[in-house]
């Protein structure tokens, strides 16, 4: 007998669905106050529970490290729920929204401009602009890390990605991004009725959207004309010039792929990237010790591990998947029915005492002693769907952290930051605010 997406099987054990809450209070809980829920839910439930949010079939969130390999790889699911909504926003080509049938060709014509040394290739410029941002704090000093993350990471996006040389576009384009990562967007993800031209939220979420969209295709219209195109090495260049002949002929995108792609790209990478900035930045300024070995220790090693352990320590995204069950699928001793809608719940797995001991603790050596478990470390989703940003999210993270520690000691400004909801992430409610404590002079910090 199924009931409520939980198949109640005589071979199978009854388990308790979730909270019995009424629905609009579960999606008003969830929206609000996301870790809050989900911890609750986790300490009642275990690894696997049932919520109710209206207008969306059952959900069920789970941090079982063979389910997320399930999910990661079988072929009965498919991520499709849910793309409606944000079709809207994205578009019908953005490549967290092509069908099954078309992301494997798209995703190999366009992750060679987001991998190797297309990324590493801009490792300089970054390096450049983080020192620049780090340079102009003062002893004493309190930083909202996370609000100033997010200037220097999006003007990395406006310049590496998107290849903006005009000042004034930039302007213009970092201004319309910045509205768009406003509340609106938070509240029309999670309530479809204000994704329609007839809502009274247009003038609110769609018109910058719009504005967005005429600025990004007129730019990848001028890149294309651009008689130096050959010779660039921004993101949107690499991506005209893409061509994969794999399946027998060659396919290039087209312009509206490319504007679907880059506000995709945009929306999805430079909040995360800045909000894993400002954890960097709590978690170092909460644990000198951890500081104080990455500024002394000359290998990439360490600095590498610590990077991973903040995306560990503090999930930057609560749903690291989606996905839509078309088949019966067995969790222990649930059978979840087709036309379930399963969620990956990022900090559960990441805080799971029995894959990472003492799992509180901020202990970069952890991935020093083994490399991360593809179905235990999610901080980028996993399999087919793996973040096409991730190589470039990694090395920003990598590179700012450097850059921090050999010039300024931080010291806490209160109390560890506690995850609060922005847009997609979990970002430090505090806006990331740290004391610097020291300011190392960049003489010295070259010859650190």
């Amino acid at each position: 007998m199924w009931r409520g997406g939980i198949c109640l099987c005589p071979s199978k054990a009854e388990l308790r669905p979730g909270p019995r809450l009424p629905g609009p209070v579960q999606t008003l809980w969830y929206t609000f106050d996301q870790p809050g829920f989900f911890a609750r839910c986790r300490s009642q439930f275990g690894s696997t529970w049932t919520v109710r949010l209206p207008g969306f079939p059952p959900v069920v969130v789970t941090a079982d490290r063979d389910a997320i390999k399930r999910l990661f790889t079988g072929d009965p699911l498919v991520r499709r729920h849910g793309n409606d909504l944000l079709r809207r926003i994205l578009g019908d080509s953005s490549l967290m929204l092509v069908e099954p049938t078309e992301h494997l060709a798209r995703r190999r014509l366009e992750l060679p401009p987001f991998h190797g040394q297309a990324v590493r290739r801009y490792g300089e410029r970054i390096r450049e602009l983080f020192a620049a941002e780090v340079d102009g704090w003062r002893t004493g000093q309190i930083v909202a890390t996370a609000d100033r993350a997010r200037a220097v990471t999006l003007e990395l996006i406006l310049e590496l990605v998107l290849g903006i040389r005009d000042p004034g576009l930039r302007t213009r384009l970092g201004h319309e991004f910045e509205t768009l990562q406003t509340p609106a967007n938070n509240l029309a993800l999670f309530l479809p009725e204000v994704l329609t031209r007839r809502a009274r939220w247009n003038a609110w979420v769609y018109r910058p959207l719009d504005r967005v969209r005429q600025l990004l295709a007129r730019h990848i219209a001028q890149t294309r004309d651009d008689p130096t195109l050959d010779q660039r090495t921004d993101s949107l260049s690499l991506l005209i010039r893409a061509r994969d002949g794999d399946d027998g002929h060659v396919s290039s995108l087209s312009d509206e792929e490319l504007c679907d792609e880059l506000l995709t790209l945009v929306l999805a990478g430079h909040e995360t990237t800045a909000t894993a900035i400002g954890w960097a930045c709590d978690l170092l300024a909460h644990n000198p010790a951890v500081a104080g070995r990455l500024r002394d220790d000359d290998g990439e090693a360490y600095l590498k591990a610590a990077a991973k352990e903040v995306l560990r320590a503090r999930s930057v995204i609560y749903v690291s998947a989606a996905r839509h069950v078309l088949e019966p699928f067995e969790i222990g001793a649930w059978v979840i029915a087709p036309g379930t809608l399963m969620l990956v719940d990022a900090q559960g797995v990441h805080g799971d005492p029995k894959l990472y001991p003492e799992p509180e603790a901020f202990r970069p050596e952890r991935f020093l002693e083994q490399p991360p478990d593809s179905y235990a470390y999610i901080p980028f989703g996993g399999g087919a769907h793996r973040c096409l940003g991730a190589a470039l999210a990694m090395l920003e993270l990598e590179l700012f952290i450097e850059t921090l520690v050999q010039r300024v000691e931080l010291a806490p400004d209160g109390p560890p930051a506690r995850p609060v909801r922005r847009s997609v992430t979990l970002a430090p409610g505090n806006g990331g605010r740290v004391r610097v404590s020291r300011v190392r002079a960049p003489a010295i910090a070259a010859a650190a």
